[in-house]
């Protein structure tokens, strides 16, 4: 599971990222949190950059399927699904929908701290 968490490191400690916390290993920081990342100073600002890694290397578009379900953007039936993120729910986006800007338009909408960002 992905998590925004503050640090308690000495070096870190205040600054948020995001972090992966899986079972008894410990929490350890994901995406571009995972690399030269100084930190954010707000668990909004921790999970917009997580966002932006998942929408830069962790989507699929243009997934064809079986059954028709109403588009997530504009209610127009399709076929067609997206993924943004490993093992995620796929999601339904018509033709003119299929892209990471309707992506990262849901997602601000999902996860509250991001909703607000875009209000």
């Amino acid at each position: 599971m992905f998590i925004p968490k503050m640090s308690t490191d000495a070096l870190d400690e205040g600054k948020w990222y995001m972090m992966v916390v899986e079972g008894k290993t410990p929490p350890r920081r994901a995406g571009y949190c995972a690399g030269s990342c100084s930190g954010h100073g707000s668990e909004a600002e921790a999970s917009e950059h997580f966002l932006q890694y998942q929408l830069d290397r962790e989507v699929d578009l243009w997934l064809a399927r079986r059954g028709e379900r109403a588009c997530a953007m504009c209610g127009e039936p399709t076929t067609l699904r997206a993924r943004l993120g490993r093992n995620s729910e796929l999601v339904v986006l018509c033709r003119r929908h299929q892209s990471t800007i309707s992506l990262q338009t849901l997602a601000r909408r999902r996860v509250p701290a991001l909703a607000a960002q875009e209000a």
